[in-house]
């Protein structure tokens, strides 16, 4: 999750900016998906949702439209590459923050550690060798 700074939060237009210049495409659920091929096209490696519930998205009123952060996610089993696909999903995650002058969080909303980051790559790896070997989870 990458939660605003600033009070006024994440605003739209530059959200939308941003997510778009990082290969993030606007598709089912109202959310935002990475696809394989930045075009859009190819299987789903990640996707993005609004932090505040629902979740989604409008983009007829994205220039009216402000939020306290967004969440990045990926589904598992999903792309082939899961690891691949979580590295490509934390460079984006870094990148918005970045643009964005957000703050990386984990899901307990505490700062977004190396610790958490090796953490979640040690699940992605062990589930990579349980589908594998087919050893049920």
């Amino acid at each position: 999750t990458i939660l605003a700074r600033s009070d006024d939060g994440f605003i739209g237009e530059k959200l939308l900016h941003c997510m778009l210049s990082r290969g993030l495409r606007f598709g089912e659920m109202k959310i935002f998906h990475r696809h394989k091929n930045t075009s859009g096209n190819g299987a789903v490696q990640f996707s993005l949702a609004n932090a505040l519930k629902p979740g989604v998205f409008d983009l007829d009123d994205m220039s009216t439209f402000q939020t306290r952060g967004v969440t990045l996610f990926m589904m598992l089993p999903g792309p082939k590459e899961p690891l691949r696909s979580f590295q490509l999903l934390l460079d984006t995650a870094q990148h918005l923050a970045t643009e964005l002058d957000g703050q990386l969080v984990d899901n307990s909303r505490s700062v977004l550690t190396q610790q958490t980051i090796q953490h979640f790559s040690e699940e992605i790896k062990e589930f990579e060798r349980r589908q594998l070997s087919n050893i049920p989870s």
